[in-house]
């Protein structure tokens, strides 16, 4: 029959079933019988262990390129060329599916036109035809033996789906990081405590300036150096002008490992690396259970590092922070983080001057004679006490009370608020 100017077979579903099989025979000489046909399969698994059954993840190859994949875009980023023109080369993405598995992205230059509109980072997407490629160079931002080709027949669009995890970092170990011989073709993902800063300076790199500056990271008993460049080290400057209330725990998303004169570090990438401070995400909450009770102290200033000198954190954050009076901070009505130049008169006895806090940082509630921390939202036993002291300072231009906080009252009285308690 016709249909369309085509010539069409006229074939009943018996007919249709023995074709299709012909088919897959060619292809495979062991498929015996077509049980059933259907438009979309997803694959179990099931484990003894839980009692449960679990999606398995396709295991992607170059074999074809009509893959369908609902996925979630857990990072987004746009490669320049180096012309010094700031001109697109290429779209760069990382994929994860519901089963955990992350693959890497690339939309090539060609192509971003068409893509650039359509991805956001953190969205779900449903998306077919790709092609298949090996993993390679000095920048592979999965460990997945395989990266995706956007093509012009590539399509996506918009999906829900809250299975799919929403960061999906992969945590290096310091101690497996500074066991590292050589540069890794790998990119990485860190956190750790930020327990100092060096100063800014110019790097140097073709005839252009370029900001440089190093963190040193701690993770239990093990400390590792992470230099930054260019907009990072703004990030890093906003941070540290922030008047930031709790400890400071990095999260570096694709950092480089280099090895350099016998020692191991980590620098960012240009363009694809991600810097976070203090994030509400599951891998830094893990953090804080596992490696500030077991050596890594959360309540000391951090160090701001110098050439030949150490400058304290106060003497940082004077430079980089707005100075105002105290008359002028209450008569502000925008929110803000200031400098004040004044003198503590005298502490205010108004309620108490400490509160039990979780290992995460967190205020704790007593209920039924145990403790409860909604961040962590567990109950806790393990809780320690924190300052929370209100002070009167006062200028020349007037009064107002202050609220010292654990980071603060322990510098200031070089106690930490459990010493005053022994």
């Amino acid at each position: 029959m016709s249909q369309n100017g085509k010539l069409m077979p006229n074939l009943d579903q018996h007919s249709t079933k023995l074709l299709n099989l012909t088919v897959l025979q060619r292809i495979h000489t062991f498929v015996e019988e077509i049980l059933i046909t259907a438009a979309y399969v997803s694959f179990y698994e099931f484990n003894i262990d839980l009692s449960q059954w679990s999606r398995k993840a396709v295991e992607i190859n170059p074999e074809k390129e009509a893959w369908n994949l609902k996925v979630r875009v857990i990072r987004l980023w746009t490669v320049s060329t180096f012309t010094g023109q700031l001109v697109p080369n290429s779209m760069e993405m990382i994929l994860v599916d519901e089963s955990g598995c992350k693959i890497q992205a690339t939309v090539r230059k060609t192509m971003i036109y068409k893509f650039k509109q359509l991805l956001s980072e953190g969205r779900v997407y449903v998306m077919k035809l790709f092609s298949v490629v090996p993993n390679q160079g000095s920048y592979r931002a999965t460990r997945h033996q395989f990266k995706l080709i956007f093509q012009f027949r590539t399509t996506v669009r918009d999906a829900i789906c809250d299975f799919i995890p929403k960061s999906a970092l992969t945590i290096s170990p310091f101690i497996e990081l500074l066991e590292t011989k050589e540069d890794s073709d790998f990119l990485v993902d860190v956190v750790g405590l930020l327990v100092s800063v060096s100063e800014e300076k110019e790097y140097d790199k073709d005839g252009k300036k370029m900001k440089m500056a190093v963190m040193e990271l701690a993770e239990n008993d093990h400390r590792i150096r992470c230099a930054l460049f260019g907009e990072h080290v703004d990030e890093l400057n906003r941070f540290l002008s922030s008047g930031y209330a709790e400890q400071p725990i990095v999260v570096l998303h694709l950092a480089k490992v280099k090895f350099f004169r016998g020692r191991v570090g980590l620098q960012n990438v240009m363009f694809g690396s991600k810097l976070g401070f203090n994030l509400d995400i599951p891998e830094v909450a893990a953090f804080r259970k596992s490696s500030i009770p077991h050596g890594v102290s959360a309540s000391q200033p951090i160090g701001i590092v110098g050439s030949g000198k150490n400058i304290g954190i106060e003497e940082d954050f004077m430079k980089l922070t707005p100075r105002c009076t105290v008359k002028s901070l209450d008569d502000n009505n925008r929110a803000g983080t200031f400098v004040v130049l004044a003198k503590i008169a005298e502490i205010v006895e108004d309620g108490p001057w400490w509160y039990s806090a979780c290992v995460c940082g967190r205020g704790v509630q007593a209920e039924f004679g145990i403790y409860f921390c909604q961040f962590c939202n567990i109950h806790v036993t393990n809780v320690t006490p924190r300052f929370r002291v209100k002070v009167l300072v006062e200028d020349s231009t007037g009064v107002s009370i202050f609220v010292l906080f654990d980071r603060e009252a322990s510098y200031l009285l070089n106690k930490t608020c459990a010493q005053l308690f022994e």
